[in-house]
């Protein structure tokens, strides 16, 4: 297994590959690709239908990069098994043929990518998936003694009023006695930042910023700390720089 930071918005990625030679080809591809996105990761390489299953037991992948044709056990077959115990891994086929799209298609796969992989074409099909991700990810917070859970790609802004926090959705706000720090943690690092002591923007709802003030779509209007604006304006032109270019 190979990791950088871990924490809870890493994004989970798997390779299954039994050819040494392509996985680590694929492996520094995909270091690649995360390392320019910024992206908080752990990728783990796998070789062996045992090691796979053993994986499985404990763990479910964001991604999963899949060879089809191994000699013990195939791609579709391993895909079927993610399949039972996960909806929402994003699976993309790994192959040199193409007479395996009825398959692909019975385990919801993302894409095929072409051996030898390009990484132009890694890329693409990287970028749909981390979207997909990011869509279907969701917290869960503490209200009013009972735990609602609030999708990612819904809010708005986060903020403090006296004691509570209240996380502004596309579906309404939603308060919680949790601290500001535990809601970040849960957070993709890569999609929110901190603009103030007592606040946290979602970078896909800013509509722009002029100088120290942020203005969110649907009109709110936050002021950016002085002491946070160099990293704000960083994270904001490193996220529109991966989603716009």
């Amino acid at each position: 297994m190979n990791s950088t930071e871990d924490n809870k918005s890493a994004l989970e990625i798997m390779i299954y590959d039994d050819d040494m030679t392509d996985l680590n080809l694929h492996h520094k591809l995909i270091t690649k690709y995360l390392d320019e996105r910024d992206f908080n990761y752990n990728i783990t390489d796998i070789t062996s239908q045992d090691d796979y299953s053993e994986y499985l037991k404990s763990k479910k992948p964001d991604i999963i990069l899949l060879d089809i044709l191994m000699p013990i056990q195939n791609g579709i077959d391993a895909a079927r098994m993610l399949r039972k115990i996960s909806k929402t891994s994003q699976i993309i086929f790994m192959t040199g043929s193409d007479s395996f799209a009825a398959e692909a298609f019975e385990v919801e796969a993302l894409s095929y990518l072409k051996k030898p992989v390009k990484y132009e074409s890694l890329v693409h099909v990287m970028d749909k998936a981390v979207q997909r991700i990011n869509f279907s990810r969701s917290i869960t917070v503490n209200s009013e003694r009972i735990s609602i859970r609030i999708f990612v790609n819904d809010i708005i802004f986060i903020e403090t009023q006296g004691r509570k926090i209240v996380i502004h959705t596309m579906k309404g706000d939603v308060s919680t006695y949790m601290s500001l720090s535990s809601i970040q943690e849960k957070l993709p690092s890569t999609e929110f930042v901190q603009v103030s002591r007592f606040e946290i923007v979602a970078l896909f709802r800013v509509n722009y910023i002029n100088g120290n003030v942020i203005t969110m779509r649907g009109g709110s209007e936050l002021r950016i700390s002085p002491k946070l604006k160099e990293k704000v304006l960083d994270a904001y032109e490193l996220y529109r720089a991966n989603h716009f270019n």
